[in-house]
């Protein structure tokens, strides 16, 4: 049996999971067709849906239903999808050329050109391009993969993959990176294997060939290499271990393990100190200590515990 509905508004009745109340599925369209035997429904022109505080739209649209208990199962929408949730004051869009929504796990799937946002008062708080995202409603986590992009404040991310994961009032609470990590931050960056940017603690952690760049106090750069980095933002504190190297200016300094820390004040970076048997070059001279304190402004270093000194050509 085939039956075409010109016009027509369709509402069905489904049971979410998790949810103890029937929900209404609302759907709008210039033609509706349903198919016995796929027990499918195609949508065709101005397609409207709406369930709960979700709303979705696009040229086209095909609903799945259960030919056993005769509930939508999913809905995947074709050629430019926009969809919107409006909750806590917040909107949350997603457009794709492809979306697809899973209404018993409340899970969306978006491929194609993928831009996920996140709104308040008409302004961005948080913006996810990727090939491929995916959004569970009922975790409020949403996965991005395929050339990762988050703009998010005055932080912007790189990845292959990412997590984003959201409280009940759509506010970020953690962003995890996998895969040729970047976060670029004001004029600083870090990059690694893996990143994760706790908004809540307000730090960033990063682990494996880990390359950051930040700013000194004299807007000079501090480079620094290891297996492992934090960035306390309340503590003002990066912390590196795992064949640590430190690069500024002439100095080039290595060791188990470094901490630079922030001036009280002006809160930009301006000492590094190296904890452990550590070295450090500069101008042909090589020191070796237990502890090597480096300031950036004014410019010094000291060298504390055991120190050993060579210094070459001293003929010349």
């Amino acid at each position: 049996m085939k039956r075409q509905i010109i016009n027509s508004i369709l509402i069905l009745t489904f049971i979410t999971a998790g949810i103890s109340h029937a929900a209404s599925l609302t759907v709008e369209s210039d033609t509706q067709e349903f198919k016995d035997t796929d027990s499918k429904i195609y949508l065709e022109g101005n397609v409207k849906i709406k369930t709960d505080n979700i709303n979705v739209q696009s040229p086209r649209a095909v609903v799945e239903v259960d030919p056993k208990n005769n509930k939508v199962n999913k809905v995947e929408f074709k050629e430019n999808a926009y969809s919107y949730q409006l909750e806590s004051g917040k909107k949350h869009e997603i457009k794709a050329q492809i979306l697809q929504m899973s209404l018993l796990n409340k899970v969306f799937s978006a491929q194609g050109n993928t831009i996920s946002s996140i709104t308040e008062n008409g302004r961005p708080i948080v913006i996810v391009t990727a090939d491929k995202q995916e959004y569970n409603k009922t975790t409020n986590t949403m996965k991005a993969t395929g050339s990762v992009n988050i703009i998010y404040k005055n932080i912007e991310t790189f990845s292959s993959q990412a997590y984003v994961y959201l409280n009940n009032k759509n506010d970020i609470k953690k962003i995890e990176l996998i895969g040729n990590a970047k976060l670029n931050q004001d004029k600083s960056k870090i990059n690694a294997n893996k990143l994760t940017y706790d908004n809540i603690k307000e730090e960033a952690i990063a682990v494996g060939n880990v390359y950051s760049n930040i700013v000194s106090e004299d807007d000079k750069n501090i480079e620094v290499w290891s297996n492992y980095q934090s960035y306390d933002k309340k503590a003002n504190v990066v912390s590196a271990s795992g064949s640590t190297k430190i690069k500024y200016e002439d100095y080039t300094a290595t060791g188990p393990k470094v901490n630079v820390y922030g001036n009280k004040q002006t809160k930009k970076l301006n000492q590094a100190v190296f904890i452990g048997r550590s070295k450090i070059e500069t101008k042909g001279r090589t020191i070796e200590a237990d502890r090597i304190t480096i300031t950036m402004n004014p410019k010094d270093f000291k060298a504390e515990g055991n120190v050993k000194s060579v210094i070459p050509n001293i003929g010349n």
